[in-house]
C-alpha cells in the first residue's frame, strides 16, 4: 500500500492533539512505529527543524499546513480529542489511532500496519 504512490504517495502526519489550537507533531525518526512505516515506504511528513527532539509544537494552522492525506493521532489519555483540533474542513482525512509507546507484540504491530494500509488506500481513493 505504501509503495503504490511512490514518492508522491499520501502525506502522513503523526501528532498528539493538545487542544483546539495546537498539536505536538511527531518527528518520525524518533518513534519506533513511525520509523518502521518510513522503512516500508510510507511518506511521513517531518515538521520543520526547531526545538523539541521528539515533537514540534505547532498551531492548528501550521499543523494542517503540512497537508496531511492521512492523520496518525495519539490516543493516549493525555492527548486531546482530535475533533477539537481538526474542524470541519479536515473531516474527510482518514485517521489512524496511534499510540507513540512501543507496541507489545506481533499482533498489535500487524493490526497497526493494517490500519495504516487501509488509510493509505482510502486517501488514494479520495
Amino acid at each position: 500500500a505504501a509503495s503504490a504512490g511512490g514518492a508522491e504517495g499520501p502525506r502522513v502526519v503523526a501528532f498528539s492533539p493538545a487542544g483546539p489550537d495546537q498539536a505536538h507533531v511527531a518527528r518520525p525518526a524518533m518513534w519506533p512505529e513511525l520509523r518502521v512505516l518510513t522503512e516500508l515506504g510510507v511518506r511521513l511528513v517531518e515538521p520543520a527543524p526547531g526545538p523539541g527532539a521528539n515533537w514540534s509544537t505547532l498551531g492548528r494552522t501550521e499543523t494542517f499546513a503540512l497537508r496531511p492525506d492521512v492523520i496518525l493521532t495519539d490516543i493516549r489519555a493525555h492527548a486531546a480529542p482530535l475533533d477539537e483540533l481538526r474542524g470541519e474542513e479536515h473531516r474527510a482525512v482518514p485517521v489512524v489511532p496511534w499510540n507513540p509507546e512501543p507496541l507489545y507484540g506481533p499482533r498489535d504491530h500487524a493490526r497497526f500496519l493494517g490500519l495504516v494500509a487501509d488509510a493509505l488506500e482510502a486517501a488514494r481513493a479520495r
